[in-house]
């Protein structure tokens, strides 16, 4: 499977050149048809991932709510490229982790790490929000005005800006 890159907006883009934006989701497509309570990587593979959920049968026992699934973006260790609204590279990244989630599970950790005080700290706009509240507004204002409210299950990849992109090509 060929990864994508992840693309940012132009002030995501210096947030992570700042090193205030570590953290990326993105919509899990397609998403699971049938009730999900929970996702587990592969043990043999963590790229790999399968969704569970309770069984009609025994509401205490967990089974098979979707097929297996990779993460496009990568999975831990591996390199990726990071790029602006055009496609255009600007820097490679290290994958520190992903995992998949509700997007309203979101913590007040999750939501710094996703640039988003960096973003607001000196906007006059959104003075005194809680991050998590601040992250729901940007989510929507990228997504539509009930992306928040849906709560779709969203891969969280988590990286470490490692160089600009220019320096790719001397190594």
């Amino acid at each position: 499977m060929k990864r994508q890159s992840l693309q940012f907006s132009e002030p995501h883009k210096q947030a992570i050149l700042e090193g205030a934006k570590v953290q990326s989701r993105r919509i899990l497509k397609p998403q699971p048809t049938k009730f999900t309570t929970a996702w587990y990587a592969d043990a043999a593979d963590s790229g790999r991932w399968v969704a569970m959920g309770p069984s009609p049968d025994n509401p205490s026992e967990l089974r098979r709510t979707s097929s297996w699934v990779r993460c496009p973006y990568g999975k831990s260790g591996e390199t990726i490229m990071l790029a602006d609204e055009a496609g255009e590279p600007f820097a490679t990244a290290v994958v520190v982790g992903v995992r998949i989630q509700r997007l309203q599970n979101l913590t007040e950790s999750d939501a710094r790490a996703e640039g988003t005080q960096a973003l607001y700290q000196s906007s006059a706009l959104l003075p005194g929000v809680p991050l998590q509240t601040a992250f729901a507004l940007m989510w929507c204002e990228r997504y539509g005005s009930h992306a928040w409210a849906a709560n779709p299950w969203v891969w969280v990849v988590e990286y470490r800006h490692s160089s600009p992109y220019e320096n790719l090509e001397s190594q």
